[in-house]
């Protein structure tokens, strides 16, 4: 008996995953659609991430650090290359974040 009740309760737990994640799509598309003009900002700002990946991953290394226990990992050239784009893109999102809440903090004490 337990057993279905779980089984209910993980259909019914991706089913509400699944809504939740069309919403978190189709909402924005629909604002986008009918307001163009903020559209373009959202399109600046994707493709400055997208800008911002393209970078991480030329700037990348693809060497294998070997260390015991590496093959068990399969690590390959280009996993390890996946890797070092992903830390360098968390990097420079990051100095980015912290570089935007000090201009605006300190633009605030200018102001003044």
């Amino acid at each position: 008996m337990s057993d279905i009740l779980i089984n209910a309760g993980l259909w019914l737990t991706y089913i509400m995953v699944a809504g939740g994640a069309l919403a978190a799509i189709a909402f924005p598309v629909m604002f986008l659609a009918k307001n163009p003009e903020k559209a373009k900002g959202a399109l600046k700002g994707i493709g400055g991430l997208i800008a911002v990946v393209v970078i991480s991953y030329f700037l990348a290394s693809s060497d294998i650090m070997e260390f015991p226990g590496s093959e068990k990992f399969g690590m390959t050239e280009s996993s390890s290359k996946r890797v070092g784009m992903g830390l360098i893109t968390f990097y420079f999102l990051a100095l980015g974040a912290v570089a935007a809440v000090l201009y605006a903090e300190l633009g605030k004490v200018f102001k003044k």
